[in-house]
């Protein structure tokens, strides 16, 4: 991966409370930006009920620069537990229209990612603590990946894994503070929603 590859995929990176999250574009009606993340970086998860209310799907300073403050509010619009990844996205701009605004702000100044499907086996990275991209070897299944070359360390959960290309194939999940420091880590198009994925009909 050249070096101006490497610059825009860091910059589609932010903080998620104590843990990171990247930036991708979802296929809605029309396109939004919303943040991959993995599930555990959220404060609490929100209930497993369709209609929960909207301060419980809610996160006030959530979302911050990499290496900077939590400032800005996000909800959450998709997190499953068994896979540990999390997709959030703007607050109600009718009920909170100030935190959409500074959300809108904090995410359309981010270039996204790409998301696509991971090599079998082959070449990939991972975002280090200090912002350094670490070259592994990606190994995928049917719905996980799994790494090999670089370790991963605690505070680089919801790192994207992405390919020498600049794209995004999976979400860092584990850390060395779990016996499997090398994965299994959520495969993105296998794990995520239809609407979070490229080339997906939008509906009506």
């Amino acid at each position: 991966m050249d070096d101006r590859t490497k610059t825009k995929a860091t910059r589609a990176v932010l903080r998620v409370g104590d843990g990171r999250g990247f930036v991708v574009t979802a296929n809605f009606t029309f396109p939004k930006r919303v943040i991959i993340t993995a599930a555990h970086c959220l404060p609490h998860f929100p209930p497993c009920q369709a209609f929960s209310y909207l301060e419980e799907r809610t996160y006030q300073k959530l979302l911050g620069p990499l290496g900077g403050d939590t400032t800005v509010w996000a909800e959450c619009l998709f997190a499953d537990p068994i896979a540990d990844i999390a997709v959030v996205g703007a607050p109600d701009g009718q009920v909170l229209p100030e935190e959409c605004e500074k959300y809108e702000e904090l995410v359309e100044a981010i270039r996204p990612l790409r998301i696509a499907d991971p090599p079998r086996d082959g070449p990939g990275l991972m975002l280090s603590l200090d912002q350094h991209w670490l070259p592994c070897r990606v190994r995928s299944g049917e719905s996980r990946l799994t790494t090999s070359g670089a370790k991963t360390v605690g505070g680089m959960s919801g790192s994207p894994i992405i390919t020498e290309a600049g794209e995004a194939i999976g979400v860092v999940v584990i850390g060395s503070s779990r016996e499997f420091s090398e994965g299994p880590h959520p495969r993105l198009t296998r794990c995520l929603p239809a609407w979070a994925l490229p080339g997906r009909p939008r509906g009506p």
